[in-house]
């Protein structure tokens, strides 16, 4: 099962939902609910999915998970901030954390025993610093934020109780870097923040107890002789850590970079479209999917564990404004 945010999906606005079936990917169902649900994220235990909805008048979406894996729509809540862009669940199941691209804002809110997001517990408020991604650390002790306008990733302790945040550390990156998104290594010591305003991703270490994050080596997500506007959206780590990939919009690229022994751009693969806007791997790390957001195109690339190379594959679906893809 694979969940599809969009700007719109399917025949009209909604969540959709993909299978693999007779060795192709198809459509199987579109959940309804409010517009531009453009990211999503399940709840630890897979029984509750959630919607991030990029509106100016932020919204957040409760989806009831069946047996068959098909969303339901079970209630949707103002997040307090405007076009919310990226969301995730606090794996204690408890809250959903939501950053706001449009007023530079984060928020918490709690979710109840039928999954259910309620109102803000808490906000922090960073005017034009462009709120690009929440995420918890791997050991769910520390909530770390991507704000591009300030170039910087804040790691923050969530109050379980109280459901507040407290700022503990910022990580500057380089000037004109643009921080959006960040993906950890397996061993939970190296996070890798990929930096839409230069074509680069600096790989930095990350202390557990204290949640520091310590910028370390820098390198491009393109060849160094590429000319032509691009900017790099999502990244992810591969699930035995030795590569990273990075979607290339405007080269309509995967980079695809080694972490050993030190972090280096090996190769760039085609996006099977334009725009990549997203990527994930499936649950067997044996493909990548590609959200080509301009090209209206999910892909499902193969990946090569041995030396990360990625090969086109028969499986692809016409998706209009594709923004999310969540395996399942």
């Amino acid at each position: 099962m694979i969940y599809l945010g969009s700007y719109t999906a399917g025949s009209g606005e909604g969540v959709g939902v993909a299978t693999v079936r007779d060795g192709a990917l198809c459509l199987e169902s579109t959940a309804a609910c409010p517009p531009r649900p453009s990211y999503l994220a399940l709840a630890p235990d897979g029984r509750t999915l959630y919607a991030a909805h990029e509106l100016e008048a932020g919204l957040v979406s409760a989806f009831a998970i069946d047996e068959r894996g098909e969303p339901r729509l079970l209630g949707t809540q103002p997040c307090g901030g405007a076009e919310p862009c990226h969301l995730s669940v606090h794996p204690s199941g408890r809250f959903v954390l939501s950053a706001h691209w449009g007023s530079g804002s984060i928020a918490v809110q709690p979710i109840d025993g039928e999954g259910l997001v309620g109102p803000p517990t808490d906000m922090v408020e960073q005017s034009k610093r462009y709120a690009h991604m929440v995420v918890t650390d791997p050991a769910g002790r520390w909530v770390l934020v991507v704000y591009l306008g300030a170039g910087t990733v804040s790691t923050y302790h969530l109050d379980l109780g109280s459901g507040r945040f407290e700022l503990r550390n910022e990580a500057q990156l380089h000037a004109g870097a643009g921080p959006r998104h960040l993906a950890f290594h397996p061993d939970g010591a190296t996070v890798y923040v990929v930096n839409e305003l230069d074509s680069t991703v600096t790989a930095c270490g990350f202390e557990a107890e204290s949640g520091r994050l310590t910028p370390g080596a820098t390198v491009r997500t393109l060849p160094e002789e590429t000319v032509g506007e691009n900017y790099p959206s999502a990244i992810r780590v591969a699930p035995d850590g030795r590569f990273v990939y990075v979607g290339n919009r405007g080269h309509d690229s995967i980079g695809v970079l080694s972490t050993e022994p030190s972090l280096r751009l090996v190769a760039t693969h085609p996006s099977g479209g334009e725009f990549p806007r997203d990527l994930a791997f499936s649950r067997d790390g044996r493909l990548l999917w590609i959200a080509n957001e301009r090209a209206d195109r999910i892909v499902g690339l193969a990946v090569d564990p041995t030396d990360g190379s990625l090969s086109p594959t028969n499986l692809s679906l016409q998706v209009p404004k594709p923004t999310c893809v969540l395996p399942a």
